[in-house]
C-alpha cells in the first residue's frame, strides 16, 4: 500500500513537470541582449515575467554586439533560435528582408492601443523597424553620439568651453595631450567614423544611385583627418582592436583622454567609474554641417522562435513606459517614447538633455543600406578600410576607393 501511494505521488509530480492536467511547465525564455546594456530595471522585469508565468525560466544572455551578431547567425543556421533578441541597428531590415524575423502587425493590432505604438515612439524610430508596411521590430532605445569632454583637463590646457569645429577640436587635443595622457580617444568600432563623414558632407551610401558613398573626397578627408589625430599629430592612440567598444570610455573614466565620441550608453559606466570626474556633454562639431551618428537598440522575435507569444509578452515589458524611465534615469540612456521625453524627470536630468538634442541632426547610416539586404556585407567592407587606414597608416583616399569598389560589386550581385 505504501509502495503504491509513494508511486502514484510520483507519477503526480511527473505529470505536473510535463504539464499534464494543466499543470504549469517547465520552460526557458531564450533572450540575447546586449552586455552593456543589462541595467538592473531589466533584470527586474525579468524577475516579474518569471514570477507572472510559473515554471518559466528566462535565459539571458549577454553578448558584445560582434559576439551576439555572430552567435545569432550561427543558432539561426541549425534552428536553434532564440526567442528575443536585442539588436543595434540595421539587422531589423537585413534579417527581416530574408524572412527571418516574426511580423508583430498581429501583436500590435491586439495590444498597440494599449501599449502606445506606434503613435507614443518617435517616428524615425518606427520607420527604421519598418518593411512594407509590416513591424518587424520595436524600438528599445533611441540614440546618438555627442562629444564628451574632461572640463578640468580643457581649462588646465588654456580652454573654457569645448570645441565647435575640427579645427578647434584639433587644437584642443594636441593641446590636452601629454605624457600618458590623449587630447581625443577614437573607437575601433566603424561606425564611429561616420559622424566625422556626415559633418564634412560625405555619405555611407547613396540610395539614389545605388552605391555606395564612403569613397568621396569628403569620406575620405573625413577619415584622413582622424588619422592625422593618430599618426601625425600624436594627439590620439591607436583604438585596440577587438569587439569591446568600451576601451575610449575605459580610457576617459580612467583620466587619460580629454575627449571621446559617445553616446548615453558610456554615461553609467563614467558615472560609477570615476564618481569625482569632472565631465560633459557637448553639442555634435559641426564641419561643412552638423551632425553624427544616430543609433539605438530594437528588438525583434526570430520566424523560428519556439516561444514568439512569451517573447511578445516579455518585449511589451522591456519597452513600457515605466520600464523606460526605471532604466534611463540611472544610466542615461535615451529612449524612443515621446512620453518619456516629455516627463519632467527626464527633461530636468542635465546629461539625458544634452544628449538628446543631438537627435535632430543625426544620421542613421544603416537605414536605406540595410533595405538592400546587403548591409552587414558592406559594412565589414568599410570596417576593414577604416582599420587599415588607420593601424596600417595608409592614405584614406586610396584605400576606400578600392574597398568602396568591393562593395559596390557586391551591391550589384544579385
Amino acid at each position: 500500500m505504501k509502495l503504491a501511494n509513494r508511486l502514484s505521488r510520483c507519477i503526480a509530480v511527473a505529470l505536473c513537470l510535463y504539464g499534464v492536467g494543466g499543470a504549469a511547465r517547465a520552460e526557458t525564455l531564450k533572450v540575447y541582449w546586449n552586455a552593456g546594456h543589462a541595467y538592473q530595471a531589466y533584470a527586474d522585469v525579468i524577475k516579474k515575467f518569471e514570477a507572472d508565468h510559473p515554471g518559466w525560466t528566462v535565459e539571458w544572455g549577454r553578448f558584445q554586439w560582434p559576439d551576439l551578431r555572430t552567435k545569432l547567425v550561427a543558432d539561426l543556421s541549425v534552428g536553434n533560435a532564440p526567442d528575443l533578441v536585442a539588436e543595434p541597428g540595421g539587422w531589423v531590415p537585413e534579417f527581416g528582408l530574408q524572412g527571418m524575423i516574426t511580423p508583430l502587425n498581429d501583436f500590435v493590432a491586439k495590444d498597440g492601443k494599449e501599449m502606445g505604438y506606434p503613435q507614443d515612439w518617435q517616428d524615425f524610430s518606427v520607420e527604421r523597424n519598418t518593411i512594407d508596411g509590416k513591424y518587424y521590430g520595436i524600438q528599445l532605445h533611441l540614440t546618438c553620439a555627442a562629444l564628451v569632454y574632461n572640463v578640468d583637463m580643457l581649462k588646465e590646457a588654456g580652454f573654457d568651453k569645448p570645441p565647435a569645429n575640427w579645427q578647434e577640436f584639433r587644437e584642443v587635443a594636441i593641446a590636452t595631450s601629454k605624457r600618458g595622457r590623449f587630447g581625443f580617444a577614437p573607437n575601433q568600432v566603424a561606425t564611429y567614423y561616420t559622424p566625422w563623414i556626415y559633418q564634412n558632407g560625405g555619405a555611407l551610401y547613396d540610395a539614389a544611385v545605388k552605391k555606395v558613398a564612403f569613397d568621396s573626397p569628403q569620406s575620405a578627408q573625413a577619415i584622413q583627418f582622424v588619422a592625422d589625430l593618430i599618426h601625425k599629430d600624436k594627439a590620439a592612440p591607436l583604438p585596440v582592436a577587438g569587439a569591446d567598444y568600451e576601451g575610449p570610455q575605459k580610457l576617459f573614466t580612467a583620466g587619460r583622454a580629454a575627449m571621446i565620441l559617445t553616446g548615453p550608453w558610456d554615461v553609467s559606466p563614467i558615472k560609477t567609474g570615476n564618481p569625482k570626474l569632472n565631465w560633459d556633454v557637448a553639442p555634435s562639431l559641426t564641419e561643412k554641417q552638423q551632425a553624427t551618428m544616430a543609433g539605438g537598440v530594437s528588438l525583434f522575435i526570430p520566424k523560428t522562435a519556439k516561444h514568439p507569444a512569451e517573447a511578445w509578452d516579455l518585449l511589451k515589458r522591456f519597452v513600457a513606459l515605466d520600464t523606460e524611465l526605471a532604466a534611463s534615469l540611472p544610466n542615461g540612456m535615451t529612449m524612443p517614447r515621446k512620453s518619456w521625453a516629455a516627463d519632467p524627470k527626464v527633461k530636468a536630468d542635465p546629461v539625458l538633455g544634452k544628449f538628446s538634442q543631438c537627435l535632430p541632426y543625426a544620421v542613421d547610416s544603416a537605414a536605406k543600406l540595410a533595405l538592400t539586404g546587403k548591409n552587414a556585407v558592406v559594412q565589414d567592407l568599410f570596417k576593414t578600410a577604416v582599420q587599415d587606414i588607420l593601424y596600417n597608416d595608409r592614405p584614406a583616399q586610396e584605400v576606400l576607393s578600392d574597398y568602396a569598389a568591393r562593395a559596390n560589386a557586391a551591391l550589384a550581385n544579385k
